[in-house]
């Protein structure tokens, strides 16, 4: 089945805001075996989108449409989907009904501008909105099902995935032929080509599969496409390949779907009943932010220190002024010693300890821009590892991050 997905908005052409929105549709219906075949941004104008709808669905089953749905001048995807249609707007009194008790409970009266919300095209099957005061509308124009969403992240995914969603996974589950599905491999500790040499030729075990390598700032995804008419039989296919890229990079493998490095550290560290803590300066508490993004990570991250400058790596972690004069900062010397000097300090299994030049300044012939040192300090000592990043500075730190949770899910496979 073959959908394509348009957001409305001019804040979106002009990158004031980052359309996010698309991608969590697409991801939502591929992950449904639905094909979407085009992403489309139009801003507020009517001729514009009339003419977008009318190129897409020339072509899609299902048009998915967000934004442009509200109480402004500017929210215009109501009126063009009825001028399409050859419709009329109408009152829906559920709708208005929902308004007025929404407005109540907030203290507020139901003005003339948000009354107006409750208009929609009279063939339109309103999509109930449980978050705000745009509904969604599902309509048909020229055979093409047109589905309209607010533009408002939560409130758009609340009616993809009550009601949308559902419809979608019965639509397709008529359809003659095979479907596709994806899975994803998370690896870390080894750059995209080197992976690539140790899989070896993929065309002689994927057979009508698919594997694509998806390199980020902290690892590799290996993404899988298989294709079969039912659940049972592409989950065979994906368990064959899997098995295969398993027995090849699995030292690499941290995780499947979207779980992250920090997620699966986490995972482990509570399966052993162990705890971490770290010491960061170039990331200035990136490394720290990462680990505490997973729900329940005070289970097994007391916390750290950002050590960014000398003193805090000699008065908190223990660092030596000898070794910081003798050999600088940027040093393995000073990498271990912050590692060894967290988890003494903290009292934890591990310990991490980051120092490096983020740059864009601060580099030098010995140790330019990008060098950074990372060290893990654990019950069987303590590894150090130097590292080569770019230029830019943001990256530079994230890419420490992945490094430095990299390094420490290989001491604990």
């Amino acid at each position: 089945m073959d959908i394509a997905v348009i957001t409305i908005g001019d804040e979106l052409l002009i990158g004031q805001v980052v359309n996010r929105n698309a991608a969590w549709i697409a991801e939502q219906c591929t992950a449904l075996g639905a094909r979407v075949v085009a992403h489309s941004v139009v801003g507020d104008d009517a001729h514009d989108l009339q003419q977008e709808i009318t190129r897409l669905g020339a072509r899609c089953a299902m048009l998915l449409l967000t934004g442009g749905l509200g109480p402004t001048h500017d929210d215009i995807t109501a009126q063009v989907l009825c001028s399409m249609a050859n419709d009329h707007m109408v009152v829906h009194p559920d709708w208005l009904a929902h308004l007025r008790a929404w407005m109540q409970q907030r203290g507020r009266e139901l003005t003339e501008r948000n009354a107006a919300q409750a208009e929609v095209p009279s063939t339109a099957t309103v999509l109930w909105n449980p978050i705000g005061t745009a509904p969604g509308l599902m309509m048909s124009i020229a055979g093409t099902t047109v589905i309209a969403m607010p533009g408002v992240p939560q409130e758009m995914k609340a009616i993809m995935t009550d009601q949308v969603l559902p419809r979608l996974q019965e639509r397709i589950a008529l359809e003659e032929g095979p479907l596709r599905s994806y899975h994803v491999l998370q690896t870390t500790g080894i750059a995209e080509s080197n992976l690539a040499d140790l899989i070896g030729d993929p065309t002689a075990f994927l057979g009508s599969a698919t594997l694509a390598f998806l390199p980020n700032l902290q690892g590799v995804r290996l993404r899988i496409g298989v294709e079969g008419r039912s659940v049972e039989e592409r989950a065979r296919e994906a368990e064959r390949i899997i098995a295969v890229l398993e027995e090849r990079v699995g030292r690499f493998i941290f995780g499947t779907g979207e779980i992250s490095l920090s997620q699966a550290v986490g995972q482990r560290l509570n399966e052993r009943n162990e705890t971490l803590a770290v010491a960061e300066s170039c990331t200035g508490g990136l490394l720290g932010a990462a680990i505490t993004d997973v729900a329940g990570s005070s289970s097994w991250f007391p916390g750290g220190v950002i050590s960014y400058d000398n003193r805090i790596k000699i008065g908190h972690l223990g660092v030596e002024p000898a070794a910081l004069e003798r050999v600088g900062a940027v040093s393995e010397e000073v990498a271990r010693q912050m590692a060894e000097g967290i988890r003494q300090r903290m009292n934890t299994t591990w310990g991490i300890g980051i120092t490096g030049v983020a740059g864009p300044g601060g580099g030098s012939p010995d140790k330019p821009v990008g060098t950074v040192w990372i060290a893990v300090s654990g019950p069987k000592g303590t590894r150090a590892m130097r590292h080569q990043f770019g230029s830019e500075r943001r990256t530079n730190r994230e890419r420490s991050v992945g490094a430095a949770l990299g390094m420490l899910w290989g001491e604990l496979r």
